[in-house]
């Protein structure tokens, strides 16, 4: 249960960050947006690890 929240926060905070780095123009937003699309892949690999 403790597991599900703490992914469904590291989740939130991922989109929060895509969705502000593509508001910023430059390179910070270009990193916000890789950081969040990291953390995401990060979620994925965690989740399909437990099926292979």
């Amino acid at each position: 249960m403790v597991k599900n929240i703490i992914k469904l926060i590291c989740f939130i905070i991922a989109m929060i960050l895509v969705i502000k780095g593509a508001t910023n123009t430059g390179y910070n937003g270009v990193l916000m947006m890789v950081v969040g699309v990291l953390i995401i892949l990060g979620e994925l690999y965690l989740y399909n690890k437990q099926y292979t």
